[in-house]
């Protein structure tokens, strides 16, 4: 799915790579010197924004309607609705697909243009489109690119974030478009004949598929493109695509840009396999960087190149594993080069998170902005999971290595942020998907904004997900921290089942505390659904009681005559 895992606070400093928080992270302000406002309320499955120069902020939502907000006005209205296709209604199930991206113009001030991602109803396609924004409404289509979409059921990872560079060339993210859930959490290699969705070779190990890249070109006036120096095939090249800067991504969600170096970075969400075996790695979420082009591994490696075996998914029989200097691509759903480019370690990895890329801050960008952040974030990368809504300070040197990395604004509530962009005023944007996996309504468009002074403290926000379970209990901030919320919210079906139909299928079970803290621990699949449910060994007994505990207390009291 679009999004996975969480990991313990001391897993997680084993698995940073480069560096971990030194004095220099103790020159960030705390959290009371940042006041975060909400600007927009009530959005629908909030994907992206594009700041515009004059303060305007566009907002995509997946369900098709890209909505405008303007200073000084409540709330943001829709200046065009797209029609898109966001669910199988034979199969009754939704998709990762719809409005996916948005971004503006370099040279919005002057031409008006806006580059929209999306997935028209019809065909079953991707569609990169240029419009022009004028007196408040989209006018002018031009179609810049298409790609070829699965649309069957259980296939995702769709991808679909926009960036421009400082050079105007355009970034587009692209999922590898594959079922995750038929491999038990490794890597989707199956060659059966039926099974092509569930094969990732064809799109990500594929060097003549758009799926499961990151594509760079330039836009020109006329509505087409040009492929700019630099990409990791050049024109012409035989069974490639010029487009693709970066491949071996699995479902490079959200990405970057550096407005100063035009490097690049983004999150890739990982697999979902709890542990190490024969067949490969435990699931690793990573954060790439791509200052040259390059390949990033999937479906063959993932965190620090750590390979998949070959399998034969008829047999169930486990082979030699890939190798990451030489990676071959020998499937039969391949039609491009079988030899690819050594693979590429990240620039950080965690296991069971979604992290994603935002902003790259330079403090004197923003020396006369009224409301730029403070020097202690210069040359800071900004990422951010979408699963417990944590940002984190990626410190980067002259050279763009890492110095050191710390978490960043952790008091405060985001819930599933899904894009952080910097305003023309040198203040953040973070936009919330919200509470549900589909379909919610609680999106919120915020603003962060830096004092030199400590803020007087703001009443803690409710977190919707975790309605009618009480604050106080012991059980309630374990929830709010967890990797559950995911999935999971008190009062509504997401993804998985509301925790109200948990507890009331449990109500009375003498062994409901027991049987449920061993699923919290140690995951599973098909109680509810195929979307498995990862393990949270990071929990003690006494914990894991308190979360269940928790769940449980949202059944009413069965009442006896």
């Amino acid at each position: 799915m679009m999004f996975r895992k969480v990991t313990s606070a001391a897993l997680l400093g084993m698995l940073w790579t480069s560096a971990s928080p030194a004095a220099d992270s103790a020159a960030v302000p705390s959290d009371d010197h940042f006041r975060v406002e909400t600007l927009v309320s009530g959005l629908v499955d909030a994907m992206e924004i594009a700041p515009l120069p004059d303060g305007r902020v566009l907002i995509a939502e997946r369900t098709g309607a890209l909505k405008l907000y303007t200073p000084g006005e409540q709330g943001a209205r829709t200046v065009h609705h797209f029609e898109v296709s966001v669910r199988n209604e034979k199969a009754g199930t939704s998709r990762e697909t719809g409005l996916l991206g948005v971004t503006a113009d370099p040279d919005f001030s002057q031409n008006g243009w806006i580059y929209c991602y999306y997935s028209p109803q019809e065909p079953s396609e991707h569609w990169l489109t240029r419009w022009t924004l004028k007196n408040g409404r989209l006018e002018d289509e031009k179609v810049l690119l298409t790609m070829e979409q699965s649309r069957e059921v259980g296939v995702c990872h769709e991808g679909g974030s926009l960036a421009f560079d400082g050079a105007g060339n355009l970034f587009l993210s692209t999922g590898d478009n594959t079922n995750p859930f038929k491999s038990n959490g490794y890597a989707p290699l199956d060659e059966r004949e039926g099974n092509e969705s569930i094969n990732s070779q064809r799109t990500a190990g594929n060097t003549n598929d758009l799926r499961g890249k990151v594509l760079r070109i330039t836009p020109t006036d006329d509505g087409s493109y040009t492929i700019p120096e630099g990409n990791l095939f050049p024109p012409g090249t035989e069974k490639t695509r010029p487009e693709i800067y970066a491949m071996g991504c699995r479902n490079p969600w959200r990405i970057g840009v550096d407005q100063r170096t035009n490097t690049l970075y983004w999150g890739d969400v990982g697999p979902d396999a709890r542990k190490t075996t024969s067949r490969g790695p435990n699931g690793y979420c990573e954060i790439n960087q791509a200052a040259t082009a390059g390949y990033y591994g999937w479906p063959y490696f993932v965190g620090a190149n750590e390979a998949y075996a070959r399998y034969d998914f008829a047999a169930e029989k486990v082979g030699e594993k890939f190798d990451p200097a030489k990676p071959l691509n020998e499937s039969r759903l391949n039609d491009g080069l079988e030899q690819l480019p050594p693979a590429r370690e990240p620039f950080w990895f965690v296991s069971r998170s979604s992290y994603c890329a935002g902003p790259v801050y330079y403090h004197d960008d923003f020396r006369e902005a009224e409301s730029k952040l403070p020097p202690a974030l210069d040359r800071c990368l900004i990422t951010y999971d979408w699963n417990n809504g944590h940002m984190q300070l990626s410190k980067l040197a002259e050279d763009e290595s890492l110095l050191w990395k710390t978490d960043w604004l952790h008091s405060k509530k985001f819930v599933h942020p899904s894009d952080v962009e910097l305003a023309a005023d040198g203040s953040l944007y973070i936009l919330e998907y919200g509470s549900k996996w589909y379909d919610g309504t609680d999106g919120k468009l915020k603003r962060v904004t830096y004092s030199s002074e400590p803020l007087q403290s703001e009443p803690e926000e409710a977190d919707p997900r975790l309605a009618g379970i009480s604050s106080d209990h012991p059980g309630y901030g374990l929830l709010a921290e967890a990797i559950c919320l995911s999935c999971h919210q008190t009062q509504e079906k997401s993804i998985g089942p509301s925790y109200a139909e948990v507890a009331m299928k449990y109500r009375g079970d003498e062994q409901a505390v027991d049987l449920l803290a061993k699923k919290i621990s140690q995951g599973g699949v098909g109680v509810w659904g195929e979307v498995p449910m990862p393990p949270n060994p990071q929990y003690n007994e006494e914990q894991l009681s308190q979360m269940v505990d928790a769940i449980l207390s949202l059944a009413p009291e069965e009442h006896t005559e």
